[in-house]
């Protein structure tokens, strides 16, 4: 038995015993001291990153850490404006000319670039939490792990790669591969075949061109990009390799036409066509050239193509009725019979040649014409307004093929409908006419201006429908045909140009939705109005506010040899503006949900071209030996026939 407990006493009395428990709850309670006051301190440290950006954050190099994201977005947003609006410079050989960035249309910017700015931005305020010590816990570890981003950009290479091409018209001159030479000798009843060497020639190298460019673009760098030239040299084929085409040629020529079929319709591939599209293969094989085949299936495509049409309607006397029957899709497979054709040609063979039977993919329309009475279109969703009064001819025109596309049109429920895809193509044949376009020192004409006046009319009448904005884009300036009409500021405008920006929306009801497409030409104003069946939900949006206004620069003046000697003509300039508002939905459980949309409108000063003399380089003039015999590389062989060879 313990002999303290026999004599009534416990660990606890025993006086060492008591002083390591002293010593122990000193040590305690100094810990949990120290806790409270590194926490605290922690706390109080974090709270000046509130609304801030966190610690050790660096975006292209800059330390941001601590500042306010607005002051951030605000500065880098200043830097891409300059890049944007001064271009970048491009060297070709000794030639240094100015790229620009932008197309300046009558009524808005439209930017080859694009930059995630406000992504950026909103990405790195994600670590914050809503939960102090969740923020805390966040802005602590980020002092040990670092972050350092840049503002990913969007190229739109085949509109950069058309202005490199428009500063450099002569630089880039492509090799030519070797082609057949085909006539028919009518005297001797048979055709002449023979074979043109191909040409040297020089390429931009533009995969480095571009991966450089985005990188100088990414980094806010404006310096100098040097576009390379590399040389092209065609295949040089042997006699015994010229030969050996020219009697394959001969055979496929021999055994022309060949048949493409597809259901009840017929083409004929025939020696006439063949005159144009034959070619030499490197691989000494018979093969067609690219673009003449392309522009000969594109005829067939023209034939058998067809997009799917739900039926549209229209709202009369309050009565929904079709004006417009379904129609199903037809889609050939132009890839397909490019295929088929150069493998036909190039194991061509005398014994009988199969036709060709078309690949065509067939599409049903969504909504067909028996559907109409079954949609439950009955009550007006939501309608917008924008007024175009002032545009000229062409944006007038151009706006009424836009309304007269999209009246009528329906959207299915949980369908995602693309503005662009719904106008397209924008082509002369689909009613679009031209207006003129300033890329850097070039005057261009291109169709379809105006149709950002559509866009931002459907912007407002789904908001005011109640329905999901999947993507939208404010324009580049402040125009005055996309002001709000409840204050006269810009906000509430989207902006469309092919292939991007795009506007799109989502019908999230459970009915179809019919788009009502009006134009009150008495008054120049669009009115279009969502038509479906309400499940209670109702939307609104606040007047856009204007949270600064952005002073232009001075005049710009660009020499161009589009216009006449002396000749001026300029672009008027655009005060810059930041804009936002907000856009209420209330669902019919009373669940508020708001979706702020802010808008940067770049400041663009007055731009002027003027008109200049093309320089004219004098060429040494190098005297011939016209002594010397000359030399015929061609190869050419007579192919005999018993009979005409169409």
């Amino acid at each position: 038995m313990d002999h303290n407990l026999l004599n009534g006493k416990t660990p606890l009395s025993n006086p060492v015993s008591r002083g390591f428990w002293k010593v122990g709850l000193l040590i305690l309670a100094s810990v949990l001291v120290f806790v409270l006051i590194l926490g605290g301190g922690a706390f109080a440290w974090a709270q000046q990153y509130q609304n801030r950006i966190p610690p050790r954050t660096m975006i292209d190099g800059m330390d941001v850490s601590g500042l306010d994201p607005g002051a951030v977005q605000m500065n880098l947003q200043n830097r891409i404006d300059d890049i944007l609006t001064n271009g970048i410079e491009v060297q070709v050989d000794e030639v240094i000319k100015t790229l620009s960035l932008i197309t300046i249309t009558d009524s808005d910017l439209f930017e080859n670039v694009d930059f995630q700015l406000e992504e950026t931005i909103s990405s790195l305020m994600e670590k914050h939490s809503d939960n102090p010590f969740a923020d805390t816990y966040a802005m602590v570890t980020s002092v040990f792990r670092p972050v350092s981003t840049t503002i990913p950009v969007t190229i739109q290479e085949d509109r950069v790669r058309s202005s490199v091409l428009s500063l450099f018209p002569d630089s880039e001159v492509l090799s030519q591969r070797a082609t057949f030479d085909l006539s028919w000798n009518t005297e001797k009843d048979m055709w002449s075949i023979g074979i043109v060497d191909g040409t040297s020639g020089k390429e931009f190298q533009w995969d480095a061109f571009f991966t450089t460019l985005e990188d100088q673009l990414i980094a806010l760098d404006t310096q100098t990009i040097t576009l390379a030239l590399i040389d092209q040299t065609p295949k040089d084929f042997s006699q015994d390799e010229e030969h050996e085409l020219v009697s394959k040629a001969a055979t496929a020529l021999q055994s022309a036409p060949y048949l493409i079929t597809y259901e009840d319709l017929s083409w004929e591939l025939t020696g006439d066509d063949l005159i144009t599209l034959l070619a030499p293969g490197e691989d000494g094989r018979l093969t067609l050239l690219d673009e003449p085949l392309a522009l000969w299936i594109a005829s067939i495509a023209d034939e058998v193509n067809q997009s799917a049409q739900n039926a549209r309607l229209t709202i009369e006397d309050g009565r929904v009725t079709d004006f417009v029957e379904s129609l199903e899709g037809r889609m050939l497979n132009e890839e397909q019979l490019r295929e088929d054709l150069i493998s036909l040609i190039s194991s061509i063979q005398e014994a009988p040649i199969p036709s060709i039977e078309l690949v065509v993919e067939v599409s049903e329309p969504t909504i067909t014409t028996g559907d109409v009475n079954d949609l439950g279109i009955d009550e007006i969703l939501g309608t917008g307004t924008s007024s175009y009064r002032g545009s000229p001819a062409n944006r007038r025109a151009n706006i009424q093929n836009g309304v007269d596309l999209l009246n009528g049109r329906l959207i299915a429920p949980g369908e995602t409908f693309s503005l662009i895809q719904a106008l397209s193509p924008f082509t002369y044949d689909n009613g679009y006419l031209p207006e003129l376009v300033i890329k850097g020192d070039k005057i261009e004409a291109e169709l379809g201006g105006g149709l950002c006046q559509i866009g931002t009319t459907t912007f407002r009448a789904v908001m005011n429908s109640a329905l999901e904005v999947t993507e939208r884009r404010n324009h580049s300036l402040v125009v005055s045909y996309y002001n709000d009409p409840a204050n006269g500021n810009p906000g509430t405008d989207a902006t469309i140009y092919e292939p991007a920006p795009n506007f799109k929306f989502t019908n999230d009801t459970d009915h179809y939705v019919l788009f009502q497409a009006e134009n009150l030409t008495e008054t120049q104003e669009l009115r279009f109005t969502m038509w479906g069946t309400s499940d209670g939900r109702h939307a609104s949006y606040s007047p856009p506010i204007v949270s600064r206004w952005i002073p232009v620069g001075e005049t710009q003046y660009i020499e161009t040899t589009d216009l006449e000697p002396g000749v001026e003509q300029c672009q008027g300039s655009h005060t810059g503006a930041d804009a936002s508002f907000t856009y209420t939905v209330v669902r019919p459980d009373g669940e508020i949900e708001e979706t702020l949309f802010e808008s940067h409108y770049r400041p663009l000063p007055r731009i002027c071209l003027i008109g200049v003399e093309e320089t004219v380089e004098e060429e040494e003039v190098v005297e011939e030996d016209l002594t010397e015999e000359p030399t015929d590389e061609s190869v050419e062989e007579v192919v005999e026939s018993s009979e005409t060879i169409e």
